[in-house]
């Protein structure tokens, strides 16, 4: 494939797998998916990762972000995205290369939570804190706090759960797809 073809193909890969990605964050509308669907998104954005290079998959995330953010309502589900599920399944490839397991885990979970406080203030920002915390009266003073652990251990699961994404996408469906495009 020459070179003007392949940046063809690279730029027509980016765009679709971005659109697939927007389409996956629309679903944000659906209340008890806002969380979920910024997770999804980026590992749909990852798979460039695992086809083309990096800076590509960066790209789409850019792409997507700037889309969701324009068109997406769900302010919270955008910054999610924004912050932390849109370039951490990217962003793992290089954090792996850690060796030490617990350093590598003190990694993903510290850049997981300064990621959710930036993201928390910037929607405190655009939003009422009563918004925000709609269902959790019930924990009065402590509702924050008790989010963000449960947060933390949502992360958790995700990350173990990506990398069984990860592994399931390498072996299985990349080389299938890797066969079509050649």
């Amino acid at each position: 494939m020459g070179k003007t073809n392949r940046l063809a193909f690279n730029v027509a890969f980016c765009g679709i797998v971005s659109a697939i990605a927007v389409i996956v964050m629309f679903l944000s509308i659906i209340p008890s998916f806002a969380y979920a669907v910024p997770a999804l998104a980026g590992i749909v954005i990852w798979t460039v990762s695992e086809h083309l290079k990096v800076k590509w998959a960066y790209l789409c995330y850019a792409a997507v972000g700037l889309i969701s953010f324009m068109l997406i309502p769900e302010v919270e589900a955008d910054l999610f995205y924004i912050f932390f599920f849109g370039y951490y399944p990217t962003l793992c490839i290089l954090i792996e290369k850690i060796r030490n397991k617990i350093l590598r885990f003190l990694v993903k979970l510290g850049l997981f939570n300064v990621a959710v406080v930036i993201a928390y203030n910037i929607t405190v920002l655009l939003l009422s804190a009563e918004e925000m915390l709609e269902g959790m009266e019930d924990f009065g003073e402590y509702a924050v706090y008790i989010f963000w652990a449960i947060g933390n251990v949502a992360f958790i699961i995700y990350d173990v759960a990506l990398g069984v994404i990860k592994q399931a996408y390498t072996r299985v469906i990349k080389p299938k797809i890797a066969s079509k495009l050649k």
